[in-house]
């Protein structure tokens, strides 16, 4: 993909009529920004984790925190135990007082974390950590800031996929950059969807399909590659990572799924529960059978390597924070203005002529949504109110332009630039 796009970035140079020295200049800011952009790249460094009371414990009800820095866990954020049970409706925000959603035996649908957690996704936008818990039919949030429970009424998994609910079917979650969230049935047989604003929905993008190349399928193969977890990475792929240690990549858009390999230099004990991208771009695991160590895990290679050494371990069945895998030159995609937290444009790469600009708590005003060409011709200038704190503005790339990359601005009223991206435009 990305020598496909520098590809497309040489051709589209030579197409249009723009001198030398222009070309130069915009290849040295080219550069200039991704020096910039990897020097001030925000990457998480923690991991949440849901682990076990005690080191080696089956009780997955604890919320801990790792710091990647010094490799020590907070002590527990949440449990069963330790946080009252009070859990709210997400649409109307009161306590919820009946637990009559579809639940099976011994489930305790009136603890934040029931009998057990196995699915877990941060929400760095909104400061939310995603979660199912295991035997039963239901999306929760903790909300990092009051640290209260919430549930998504009236939606359910099995509703979403028209299917019956079965015990773990929700074992993988993670939020990717487009802003929703994604979880795979044990099955494989649905790719879950739900989006982190406004009214929570859930839908089913349909099964997977299995790459010609496959030796190993994904699908309808619960014992083989059922558990787990997921990452993303920034090129709208998303990596499952089965409790027998299998890593599948599946492409967002084709539901297409290709099996990568194992993960090599893992103890024969070792079950891969929990999975999150550290801040160098590696995986960190976690297992839920082995706490000796978590291991770390480059994606190049597939190949694992006890991780740091902790101060502390215990059994995890998931991890979750917003780091990706890079497939992609970071400047291509990386803002460099201000207002990053405030604005944001997706997806990116556009392949279907149409994207967003997102305003979140942005000052009330007139501002324009500009985009030009790598010469600086405008083939979009969209004048727009903002009057919300949380606004999104869905806009079409003019037909006739050429693939390529660029550059998209956000102009307040008086003609000040307040946020600038680099846009890939795919056909």
């Amino acid at each position: 993909m990305q020598g496909k796009i520098f590809s497309n970035i040489s051709i589209y140079y030579l197409e249009t009529k723009s001198t030398v020295m222009k070309k130069n200049l915009l290849i040295g800011l080219f550069f200039f920004l991704a020096l910039f952009n990897h020097a001030h790249a925000q990457q998480d460094h923690f991991v949440y984790a849901i682990t076990s009371l005690q080191k080696s414990g089956t009780d997955w009800v604890c919320l801990r925190k790792l710091n990647t820095e010094t490799n020590q866990f907070t002590t527990v954020m949440m449990n069963n135990e330790k946080i009252g049970a009070d859990i709210y409706d997400t649409y109307s925000l009161k306590k919820i007082l009946s637990f009559a959603n579809d639940t099976f035996s011994n489930s305790n649908p009136q603890l934040a974390f029931g009998s057990g957690v196995a699915a877990l996704a941060f929400d760095k936008k909104n400061n939310r950590i995603f979660y199912a818990p295991v035997l039963i039919n239901e999306l929760r949030y903790i909300d990092l800031n009051s640290m209260k429970t919430y549930t998504v009424a009236d939606q359910s998994f099995s509703k979403a996929g028209k299917f019956d609910f079965y015990p773990a079917a929700i074992s993988r979650m993670v939020i990717a950059p487009d802003g929703y969230g994604y979880t795979v049935t044990n099955d494989g047989n649905h790719l879950l969807r739900f989006n982190t604003n406004g009214n929570i929905v859930i839908n089913d993008l349909g099964e997977l399909f299995d790459a010609p190349t496959n030796t190993e399928s994904v699908r309808n193969n619960p014992c083989s590659n059922s558990g787990g977890d997921m990452v993303a990475d920034d090129n709208g792929s998303l990596y499952l990572i089965s409790a027998s240690n299998r890593v599948f990549k599946i492409d967002i858009q084709s539901r297409k799924t290709q099996f990568l390999g194992s993960i090599s230099g893992l103890p024969q004990t070792f079950t891969a529960n929990g999975a999150a991208v550290d801040e160098n771009g590696n995986l960190i695991i976690s297992s839920s059978a082995y706490s000796d160590s978590y291991f770390s895990v480059d994606p190049k290679k597939w190949a694992a390597s006890p991780y740091k050494s902790m101060s502390e371990t215990f059994t995890t069945a998931d991890l979750a924070n917003s780091n990706v895998l890079h497939t992609l030159p970071p400047s291509l995609f990386k803002t460099f203005a201000n207002n990053s937290d405030k604005i944001k444009a997706y997806p990116n790469p556009i392949f279907s002529d149409k994207f967003n600009v997102q305003f979140n708590n942005l000052k009330t005003g007139n501002y324009t949504i500009q985009l030009t060409d790598a010469v600086g011709n405008i083939v979009l200038n969209n004048k727009i109110k903002v009057s919300q704190l949380l606004q999104t503005e869905s806009l079409n790339v003019p037909g006739g332009n050429a693939q390529g990359f660029y550059f998209l601005r956000v102009l307040d009223e008086g003609n000040v630039s307040v946020f600038t991206q680099i846009i890939v435009i795919e056909r």
